[in-house]
């Protein structure tokens, strides 16, 4: 029972009055909204500012903006959502594909009539928020990115690897492994669906010593049960580690690659880190000299759910950003 229905069957407030927050740590009221017959859960700051709609990727939900949102939501509407399956929102029987995705994504948008958005996106949240884009510029005015997926060209000197006596520097392969194991039919369902692979092993040990024990639960809670774990097991079934597979990711994401590198009138912002997961000194600098109209800023160190490491700096880059373009 939540905190809201309990007020209510105590008879300390009424119906009317009992708001169900996000979380006891994620002080916004629950919202939700029906999109092909499932309830889709976001917060929404109000207010009469600009649209911004910030999308969660892997395997986390809006619980992750929570300590960006304050910056953001002084002069705009701020709308975090939780992706179909993940958060609070409804796990209904689908494959949780990109495309299936991407559909309640622009659902959830018709459903709230939202125009004039700016979008902040984060992992497979940048997939679905630059497909989004594409597939509707004409909503869309502003985009700030981090850790997102983009298509560089091939690395030129000297923006090659750097050797270091660190294990992450074999990152990328340790997770294209990774990724190819999950893919094998059994060994993923046991990984995710059985192991909690990708919280357990994957998330939270990169918050040892930043997260409380509680703040780390808020990430296992919408994966309690084995059951609701299928898009966890899905998105990196979707990842084309070989650059062909699966069709309808390529599609999509050579799709609104050449968006990007086409809109000359659309503000971007990258929020990168110093050394990143998914962008790295390459793919800042190869987007400095193939995207228009870019701002970046260089965040520091820290981990790819970089809005844990460092959740003031990027709202408020985010918020000077969006003051210095009048969005």
């Amino acid at each position: 029972m939540s905190i809201a229905s309990l007020l209510v069957a105590l008879g300390l407030a009424s119906p009317g009055e009992a708001k169900e927050l996000a979380r006891h740590d994620f002080p916004y009221q629950s919202h939700y909204v029906e999109v092909m017959g499932s309830r889709m859960h976001y917060v929404d700051t109000g207010g009469d500012g600009s649209v911004v709609v910030m999308i969660h990727g892997q395997p986390t939900w809006s619980y992750l903006w929570r300590n960006v949102i304050p910056h953001v939501e002084k002069n705009h509407r701020v709308i975090a959502l939780d992706l179909i399956g993940f958060g609070k929102s409804d796990k209904p029987d689908i494959g949780y594909t990109a495309p299936e995705h991407a559909q309640y994504l622009a659902g959830f948008v018709d459903a709230l009539a939202l125009d004039d958005i700016t979008l902040v996106i984060h992992d497979w949240g940048s997939v679905l928020g630059f497909d989004y884009a594409a597939k509707h510029p004409d909503r869309v005015k502003a985009i700030a990115f981090m850790e997102a997926a983009i298509w560089s060209d091939p690395v030129e000197p000297p923006y090659g690897p750097v050797k270091v006596n660190d294990p992450s520097e074999n990152a990328m392969q340790f997770f294209g492994e990774l990724l190819g194991k999950i893919k094998t039919p059994g060994v993923g369902e046991k990984m995710i669906l059985e192991d909690n692979y990708f919280i357990e092993n994957i998330l939270l040990p990169g918050f040892d010593g930043l997260l409380t024990e509680d703040e780390k639960n808020a990430y296992r809670e919408p994966f309690a049960d084995g059951k609701n774990r299928l898009p966890m097991l899905q998105f990196p079934r979707e990842v084309p580690i070989d650059g062909q597979t699966p069709a309808h990711t390529v599609e999509m994401m050579m799709n609104y690659n050449q968006f990007l590198r086409s809109r000359k009138d659309l503000p971007k912002l990258l929020l990168h880190l110093s050394d990143g997961f998914l962008i790295g000194r390459w793919d800042v600098e190869w987007m400095r000299r193939n995207y228009e109209d870019l701002t970046i800023h260089n965040m520091g160190p820290g981990g790819h759910f970089m809005q844990e490491y460092n959740p003031d700096g990027i709202g408020q880059a985010i918020a000077i950003w969006m003051d210095d373009n009048g969005l």
